[in-house]
C-alpha cells in the first residue's frame, strides 16, 4: 500500500479536478470512449455529493475518490470509486474502499452495495463483495455486488 496517502472529504474547489479524474479513469481501458466523452455525467461530480465524497491525495495530489450514499433500506451505495490511471497499482483503490466501508458503517449502514463491470468486478470480489445479480448500465451489462459491514 502506498505510503503518504491522505484521505479527506471533498471540498467545492475539488469538483473540476475530480470530474477530470473520473473521465481519465473511465477512458483508461479504451472501452466506450466516444460514448463516455459525449456523456456529461462521465466528467461531472454533482455538488450535492461533495459531503459524501472521500478524496485520496498522494503527496499532495488528488489521485482518487469514492462516493458513499446512504440508501433507504439501511445499507449504503458506493456510487463512485475512481483512481487516476497514473496511480493504479499503488493501493489507493483499496484504501479508498476501506475508508468508504468505514464511512458507511458510521452512517449506520449494515452493508455496502456497488455496481461493477467486468473489469472492476474482480477487485470488489477480492475485497469481500459478493455478486447479488446482474444489472444493465447505460453502457453494458454489469454485476450488482454487496458486502456486509
Amino acid at each position: 500500500m502506498a505510503s503518504g496517502i491522505m484521505i479527506r472529504t471533498a471540498r467545492p474547489e475539488d469538483r473540476d479536478v475530480l470530474g477530470a479524474l473520473k473521465l481519465r479513469a473511465s477512458l483508461a481501458w479504451g472501452d466506450h470512449v466516444e460514448t463516455l466523452r459525449a456523456l456529461p455525467e462521465a466528467r461531472e461530480v454533482p455538488s450535492e455529493h461533495l459531503p459524501a465524497i472521500l478524496v485520496a491525495e498522494l503527496d499532495g495530489t488528488i489521485t482518487g475518490f469514492a462516493t458513499v450514499l446512504p440508501r433507504d433500506d439501511g445499507a449504503a451505495d458506493l456510487e463512485d470509486l475512481f483512481v487516476d490511471p497514473a496511480a493504479w497499482g499503488r493501493g489507493i483503490g483499496r484504501r479508498l474502499l476501506a475508508e468508504a466501508e468505514a464511512r458507511a458503517a458510521r452512517l449506520g449502514a449494515d452493508a455496502l452495495h456497488v455496481v461493477a463491470g467486468d473489469r472492476a468486478r474482480p477487485f470488489y470480489e477480492r475485497c469481500g463483495f459478493r455478486i447479488t445479480g446482474p444489472v444493465m448500465t447505460d453502457l453494458e451489462p454489469a454485476s450488482a455486488l454487496r458486502k456486509g459491514l
